[in-house]
């Protein structure tokens, strides 16, 4: 196998070809409406990571043209959000102070480690990868999040500061001892804010509820001087564009942030690939989700190098995207110009905002994620599922994010391989009313006492091989007596690794050497190659390898002792029986037992 290593370095070249005034206008309508909605929510979620409400719009701005122009998707709306910012917070709890010099320039060198992890997925093409994520991992991670990030904004928006954790009962605990110093006026602009977001969702979900909770409120604050009354402000809010900076940090700390960089980069990939390819098929668009991760990266580089954090796509915006119509991802690029635009002319507006309106806002965006039901929806329908969930859910209660979205991830990979090293294997026989071949145990019906019919319902590997191996034997013994034949059907065995292909020629030589001739049925094109590789002709003939169920009993059964058929054996499993069968027979037909 070939294997390459390809990127486009302009992808944008494709839709900017037969561009028109047409998109233009829509995608213009599309990228004004998403930075109406980015513009608030980066300031909101840039104090989620710990970071000053300015460098959200910092990752507002260049990554979101950067992740645009070399994307595949039209929709995708690339920068801050609750998860990922709350993931940042995460990595960086206990290396510095939030806010401080230190943390910023350690959210910088996370966003480069995250963006070369997700440039070198895309240019490798490993964006599958995003399949080993179990859904079950996700649930339980996203509804603990929400809960992680709603409870941490409880101090902005009850006017109090709380103790900087990721641990859901120490923040719970440090809120409810100081309840008692909730500022009222604080509380009642937050609450204001979170009713004008939902009461704009409500009336429109392209209503940008959070500009005008942030125009409102920010009015309000001005009028009344609330910084007199407690109300905490963000603010002196530099103005102009973020300047090139490369961060540095010794190797101590760049090797304590490399989890947290996994972390964020796989459930970021996951994110966007989800998003865009959600959209995707909605649209009837072609994608590719390699170069998506490509603009992922390029994107995080970008943030990294220009005073961000990590940054990802957004459900949120991307759905408003996909809502206005945008064309081509040139709405993305719009969006970030604006972003561009009020980082010059409008940044000194924001200093009477208060911080309870960026709570507000990222308190409108998470709790509806919060869903403890759906764990119990994932039990309902799969238990194993369902306890992974509320493992991981729980486990953000008492440790760190990333242990717990990397425990549940270990846990479900744990189950899948525990379910893989004991596949389901079963003895097959041919009902007499339908013709076709089924479990016999399940269904009561009686065997051929010549012939032993297994069917292992899965791909023989190292982990499952000894114990197809211990059953076949275990099978065999029991009917050892009259046994001519072990017939394995290989309809469900798509590939079998070294340790597999080793077992076989082990329980082949074992059969032969008990005096039983062993016979091998739907061999698909794929396995005759492995088969080959291991002399499997040396170990049996191989004349009794066939294409089909019924090739292979009528084949088999040319071979049975007719004499035992036809005067011992009170069935009469197979057709081909019924030629040997003395007149008059009756055979035995169910092996079932009526109370």
């Amino acid at each position: 196998m070939k294997f390459t290593i390809t990127i486009d370095l302009a992808p944008y070249s494709k839709w900017i070809r037969e561009y028109n005034r047409d998109k233009l206008l829509r995608d213009t309508v599309a990228g004004l409406t998403v930075a109406a909605v980015l513009v608030p929510q980066s300031m909101a979620y840039a104090l989620l990571a710990g970071m000053p409400p300015i460098y959200g719009l910092y990752a507002s701005f260049l990554p979101v043209i950067v992740a645009a122009l070399f994307g595949s998707s039209r929709f995708l709306a690339t920068g801050p959000v609750a998860m990922t910012a709350l993931l940042t917070s995460s990595a960086l709890y206990g290396l510095a102070e939030a806010g401080s010099e230190q943390w910023i320039t350690l959210a910088a060198v996370l966003a480069l480690m995250v963006g070369i992890i997700r440039f070198l997925i895309g240019i490798l093409k490993l964006a599958f990868v995003v399949e080993l994520i179990s859904t079950s991992v996700i649930v339980g991670f996203t509804s603990a999040g929400a809960l992680v990030i709603a409870l941490s904004q409880a101090g902005h928006l009850l006017g109090f500061k709380i103790t900087q954790s990721t641990h859901i009962y120490e923040v719970l605990v440090d809120i409810l001892g100081k309840l008692s110093q909730t500022n009222p006026y604080t509380l009642a602009i937050g609450l204001l804010a979170f009713l004008i977001i939902w009461v704009s969702k409500k009336i429109s979900p392209l209503l940008p509820g959070a500009l005008l909770a942030v125009a409102i409120t920010s009015g309000i604050s001005y009028l009344f001087s609330l910084n007199n009354f407690g109300v905490s402000l963000v603010g002196d809010v530099p103005s102009g564009l973020p300047s090139f900076h490369v961060p540095s940090v010794d190797y101590r700390t760049l090797s304590q942030l490399w989890v947290g960089a996994l972390v964020i980069s796989a459930f970021g990939l996951m994110e966007a690939v989800a998003i865009a390819k959600q959209l995707a098929i909605k649209a009837g668009d072609r994608w590719d989700p390699n170069q998506e991760l490509v603009g992922q990266g390029l994107a995080n580089l970008v943030a990294g190098l220009f005073k961000g954090f990590p940054v990802g796509g957004s459900f949120s915006r991307s759905a408003l995207n996909f809502q206005l119509g945008a064309k081509t991802p040139l709405a993305s690029v719009i969006t970030g110009a604006v972003v561009g635009l009020t980082l010059i002319f409008l940044a000194p507006l924001f200093y009477y905002l208060p911080k309870a309106t960026l709570s507000a806002i990222v308190l409108s965006a998470v709790l509806s994620l919060i869903k403890p039901q759906e764990i119990v929806k994932l039990y309902r329908i799969n238990p194993m599922d369902g306890i992974v969930a509320g493992i991981t859910f729980s486990t953000v209660f008492f440790m760190d994010l990333w242990v717990a979205i990397t425990l549940g991830a270990l846990i479900a990979f744990g189950t899948f391989v525990y379910k893989t090293m004991y596949p389901r294997i079963v003895v097959l026989t041919r009902n007499p009313r339908s013709a076709t071949f089924v479990n016999a145990e399940r269904e009561g019906l009686p065997e051929c006492p010549q012939i032993l019919y297994i069917r292992p319902n899965m791909s023989l590997y190292f982990g499952n091989a000894e114990y197809v191996y211990e059953y076949v034997l275990q099978k065999v013994e029991e009917r050892r007596k009259n046994l001519k034949f072990v017939l394995l059907d290989f309809e469900a065995v798509n590939y079998i690794d070294a340790s597999g292909s080793m077992m076989l020629i082990r329980l082949l030589d074992r059969l032969r050497s008990m005096g039983i001739e062993s016979s091998l049925a739907n061999v698909g094109c794929s396995l005759y190659p492995l088969l080959e590789n291991v002399n499997i002709d040396r170990h049996m003939d191989i004349d009794y390898v066939f294409d089909s169920k019924g090739q292979s009993i009528k084949e088999l059964f040319m071979r049975f002792d007719h004499e035992y058929c036809k005067k011992v054996c009170p069935y009469a499993v197979f057709r081909e029986c019924w030629s040997v069968k003395e007149e008059g027979f009756k055979p035995i037909e169910s092996l079932k037992v009526y109370v």
